[in-house]
């Protein structure tokens, strides 16, 4: 998906689908009751709301403007990097229509350039670099921040894999292959998400946001799946949460294109074991639900019924455990009622997994799931009971 479309799509998710990992199943996104739709539809056509909520749009996105000079004025490398990623995304929340233009507004490029000009050099901003500068900056050099990378965490596997995407588009296969075995020696996976997430998160508190009128609130509420009236500062979340969702998740695509099961199966034992030691690193990461589901059922169908694999199978159940449980107390998703005004600030500063075991821990849920219990999804109760796939 190219840049313009991953951050206007991001930017006009409600507050609960930003909170949910891009795996919710097709039936569970079009969980909206039709009483719930109808009522949306006749907030959106009352003139008054739809009057106080562009004039709202207006002047909160010039508060969130003048919020965002200001931090970038401090002149620090993540302030910097915070105010240019946000800005991008401020037109579009004003206007969900919108598109964003073909180059990076001006204050976002020079935001970010500043930002990755500054020494000594910040890492979290050599990512963003490294990554083409995620669309913030239209001169900027990818390669030079990956070499840097490279050195300030040569043990990081998230790192070895983006010179391989990038080694990949040189067609230069020597490359490729340092950078996979150096992938499956590393002893981390850290792709950066959470740091991005508490900075974004950080960034968007103490905005001087104009109040809601009573029946926009209600009406924003009732759109954010909020079961209560919005806040403005419900609005500063998903414009952290949206930009975090288009800019800051990993791509897996070097993982997946090297260990596919079809092609395991006859693969080396040598690149079986790279596989698994990468895998299992994407198994440990908590700050998305993303690494875990792809981690984990690769490592079941793996294993099979070996020790190791009953392992993993028991570890994919908590997994699931945790997620169907979470989902359901969505009120989006499920029949749960709202969620904890602190759900934005438990996943973008703790992670998306932490987040969901808060989630289980106010409904009075173990963490783990009980004996006998089994995934609703028919793919993950195949895995979890048989360590196969279910058989079409």
């Amino acid at each position: 998906m190219d840049r313009n479309r991953r951050v206007v799509s991001a930017l006009i998710m409600s507050l609960a689908l930003c909170m949910v990992s891009p795996f919710a199943g097709a039936e569970q996104q079009t969980a909206l009751s039709n009483e719930r739709l109808a009522e949306l539809q006749r907030l959106e056509n009352d003139p008054q709301i739809k009057r106080a909520g562009e004039a709202w749009n207006k002047a909160n996105a010039e508060a969130t403007r003048q919020h965002l000079r200001a931090l970038a004025a401090s002149g620090e490398a993540r302030d910097l990097l915070a105010a240019s990623m946000l800005w991008a995304g401020v037109g579009a929340m004003q206007d969900e229509t919108a598109t964003l233009p073909a180059k990076p507004a001006q204050e976002t490029r020079a935001w970010f350039d500043a930002a990755r000009r500054a020494r000594p050099r910040d890492v979290l901003v050599a990512w963003m670099e490294a990554s083409e500068c995620a669309g913030l900056s239209d001169s900027c050099n990818s390669r030079d921040a990956l070499q840097y990378l490279l050195q300030a965490e040569p043990d990081n596997a998230a790192v070895q894999l983006l010179a391989l995407a990038a080694a990949e588009k040189q067609a230069d296969k020597k490359a490729m292959d340092a950078h996979w075995q150096a992938a499956a020696l590393a002893s981390t996976y850290d792709p950066h998400t959470l740091e991005t997430g508490q900075l974004l998160y950080s960034a968007m508190q103490g905005i001087s946001q104009p109040p809601l009128d009573p029946r926009l609130a209600d009406a924003m509420g009732l759109a954010l799946a909020l079961d209560r009236p919005a806040t403005p500062q419900d609005v500063a979340d998903v414009g952290a949460i949206a930009m975090w969702a288009a800019l800051a998740l990993p791509a897996f695509t070097p993982i997946t294109r090297q260990c596919k099961p079809e092609q395991l199966a006859s693969a080396s034992v040598t690149r079986q074991a790279e596989c698994e030691r990468i895998l299992t690193l994407l198994a440990e990461d908590q700050s998305t639900v993303i690494a875990p589901m792809i981690g984990l059922p690769w490592l079941v169908r793996l294993n099979g019924d070996t020790t190791e694999g009953m392992a993993w199978r028991e570890r994919l159940r908590e997994l699931y455990w945790v997620y169907e449980n979470a989902l359901q107390r969505m009120p989006v998703f499920g029949q749960g009622s709202a969620l904890p005004n602190e759900y934005s600030a438990w996943m973008m500063m703790e992670g998306e997994l932490p987040a969901m075991r808060r989630l289980l821990e106010r409904s009075d849920l173990p963490a783990t799931p009980p004996a006998g219990w089994l995934p609703r999804d028919a793919r993950y109760r195949a895995l979890v009971s048989t360590g196969r796939e279910p058989e079409s």
